[in-house]
């Protein structure tokens, strides 16, 4: 999982938890994190700073079934989304309704939203029906605010290749926020990305964000990164995540709520029917679970400080349309060496193997390295029927994990795996070369809470490589390697 940690010099970890009962979108995220405290105002400031004009952000206090939510408003050169869709006359199809046979709009693509049956077509009157652009036949991001989706026919006039990866990355970099801001918020757009390129049988980088759902989603995402720096948040929570049904219209055909690239998202996370029609999850939302999260389910243990409730913009029959943030802080004190350290929550997968030609480990443990394993080991064990025995473990990411299950079961004799949940804590590491009598060898470093070089050790593939080249032996070339790490690092070791 990719995340950012926000380390604070305080004793007690400041936690976030996404009560995610209503689903979650962008604009709810950012703007519950708002109704939590944060200047609007100094946002806006912090925001300016990246290379894009013309927007505007605004919120506005509303009811969401009685309850009290603050709702985030994103205009560009002054028109809302909604108002740039009717500009364009886009038409929405309701449920129910049906085109004319040989009609234009048979044609185009559309969405399907809840509303009157029997109206056939008409375009949006409020912001209850408030749509989405994402175009299917491109790979660009779904533009989250209120959980409907429409898209852009042909004939519109906006580019619809729009701001590609490495332009979202440029524009961020570009910006002055600070280093985590920029990680997080990049971290944020390229989970949304890869899922993208999953669906869209393309590269991350070539997927395309579109004009104003790009902008929408750039001031949406690096507005909840620069918020959660803000309030010190150092851990995510979430509930558990509802899914709803129904179905979109787009250049494919129709196509299945939740959208695939959110379904790609939530690999991992715990979800339940919600028995609602209607996207209640977005991909800007998932994305910002996907990157950040440390962990779905109850509420942790914590002291609460600060409730903010985000507003989307659907209404839904039994419930608010709102996303409750609760910060808190934990009711032990944190350890101060471990908030330093890399956290990652990751999958065990591991079999019991007491039947197959030793000789085949070699092809199995290199076909795991090419699924994404981060970690591959054997064990021997002593099973029943006093069997000798191999067990074979995998590390790996959640997003892995079906990759991984795949090898482990068409390439041994495996009948079952089994599967856990784990957190790992590591030490930040960096990757160097250093120059020898040999040659240029690569050396992993270890590297403290501040940078500091802890210690280093030699690529052993390199060594080898070095070895071969000038026919001396592995050892000389590795301890040539650690004496260039020791001299060149020293004052920090």
């Amino acid at each position: 999982m990719v995340f950012v940690l926000f380390v604070v010099n305080q004793l007690f970890m400041k936690i976030a938890y996404f009560d995610c009962f209503a689903g979650i979108a962008g604009d709810m995220a950012l703007g519950a994190l708002l109704d939590c405290g944060v200047p609007l105002d100094e946002l806006r400031a912090a925001l300016r700073s990246l290379p894009v004009e013309g927007w505007e952000l605004e919120t506005e206090p509303v009811l969401k079934s009685g309850i009290h939510a603050l709702k985030v408003r994103i205009a560009l050169h002054g028109q809302s989304d909604v108002e740039e869709q009717a500009n364009h006359k886009h038409d929405v199809i309701l449920k129910g309704a049906t085109r004319p046979e040989g009609s234009p709009e048979a044609m185009a693509h559309s969405v399907e939203t809840s509303g009157d049956p029997s109206v056939a077509y008409r375009l949006p009157q409020d912001d209850d029906e408030k749509l989405e652009r994402h175009h299917h036949g491109y790979a660009h991001h779904h533009h989250e605010h209120d959980g409907h989706e429409h898209h852009h026919g042909p004939e519109h006039s906006h580019d619809h290749h729009g701001a590609s990866m490495a332009d979202i990355r440029h524009l961020i970099e570009k910006s002055t926020f600070s280093d985590c801001v920029k990680q997080t918020s990049l971290a944020i757009f390229e989970k949304i990305a890869i899922a993208e390129a999953h669906q869209h049988h393309t590269t991350p980088d070539k997927v395309h964000f579109h004009e104003i759902g790009g902008v929408d989603s750039l001031l949406d995402i690096c507005g909840v990164a620069w918020c959660l720096e803000y309030l010190e948040i150092e851990k995510i929570y979430a509930s558990r995540l509802p899914l709803s049904t129904g179905f979109v219209d787009c250049a494919h055909g129709r196509m299945p709520v939740p959208a695939p690239a959110v379904m790609e998202l939530l690999k991992g996370a715990p979800v339940y029917s919600s028995g609602l029609e209607g996207e209640m999850i977005t991909p800007t939302g998932a994305g910002i679970l996907a990157a950040l999260c440390d962990g779905f389910g109850d509420a942790p243990a914590m002291i609460i400080s600060q409730i903010g409730c985000g507003g989307g913009t659907r209404q839904w029959p039994d419930r608010p349309n709102l996303l409750r943030v609760t910060l808190g802080e934990s009711e032990a004190p944190k350890s101060t060496f471990s908030a330093g350290l890399e956290h990652q929550h990751l999958k065990v997968l591991e079999t019991n193997i007491d039947d197959m030609n030793p000789q085949l480990y070699d092809g199995v443990c290199d076909k795991l390295w090419q699924a994404g394993a981060l970690d591959v080991w054997l064990e021997n064990l002593q099973m029943k029927k006093n069997r000798p025995a191999v067990k074979l473990g995998v590390l790996c990411e959640s997003a892995q994990m079906d990759d991984v299950l795949k090898v482990l079961l068409q390439e041994t004799t495996s009948l079952g795996v089994r599967i856990a949940n784990v957190q790992r804590l590591s030490l930040k590491r960096r990757m160097e070369r250093v120059t020898t009598r040999f040659g240029e060898i690569a050396v992993k470093l270890a590297l403290d809470a501040e940078g500091n070089v802890l210690r280093g050790q030699p690529e052993y593939d390199s060594v080898r490589n070095m070895a071969h080249h000038h026919d001396v032996p592995l050892q000389a070339v590795e301890n040539a390697a650690k004496a260039a790490i020791a001299a060149r690092w020293h004052a920090e070791m």
